[in-house]
């Protein structure tokens, strides 16, 4: 990789300042959804899945069906991990302007 000349260095911190200027929200949200800290969250996650493939195909090869349901889970635990979030997703709830199926009278 090369390193940035200090032109393009303030390019980017100039661009970054008006998207902050602009936009604070898209631009907080942009700083905590990426980073070093989820790319090792993910690299740590496909490897655990890797082992526990190897772990499963181990416990089959030697017909061992502990060895394959602990294989199992590893693989399982590393997807999720690998998958998984490092926040938590805002849900925000709204009602529905449509009057709900049970609020009508029987009559």
């Amino acid at each position: 990789m090369m390193a940035l000349s200090e032109y393009e260095k303030k390019t980017l911190e100039q661009i970054a300042q008006e998207l902050e200027r602009d936009d604070p929200k898209f631009a907080s949200k942009m700083k905590s959804a990426s980073g070093p800290a989820k790319a090792r969250h993910t690299a740590f996650g496909i490897s655990a899945a890797v082992v526990g493939c190897l772990v499963l195909l181990t416990g089959v090869a030697a017909c061992t069906p502990a060895l394959g349901i602990i294989g199992f889970n590893i693989m399982g635990a590393g997807a999720y991990l690998a998958t998984k979030r490092l926040g938590s997703p805002r849900m925000r709830w709204r009602p529905s302007s449509s009057p709900s199926i049970g609020s009508a009278e029987l009559g």
